[in-house]
């Protein structure tokens, strides 16, 4: 992630581990422009993903907003067994 376009000295101040809910607009506004057109947005996902991040943005995405797909629910449901 060392190319990734929240890495810049611009980006860096951002709140990227603030939710939606707990961001202003405009810096929300600044974020999803600033993933758009990142180099390593794909990569970026996929390690959100893979992680289960689950809040904060990645690859232009607040993930405490991102429903839970099929393979995390049956992860959580395994988890819990």
């Amino acid at each position: 992630m060392a190319h990734a376009a929240c890495t810049t000295r611009k980006a860096r101040g951002l709140p990227w581990i603030t939710d939606e809910a707990g961001a202003p607009t405009v810096l929300v506004e600044i974020m999803k422009e600033t993933c758009a057109g990142c180099p390593v947005r794909l990569a970026c996902a996929a390690y959100a993903r893979q992680s289960k991040a689950s809040g904060g943005w990645w690859a232009g995405i607040d993930r405490a907003e991102e429903p839970i797909d099929l393979l995390d629910l049956i992860d959580i449901i395994g988890g819990a067994a």
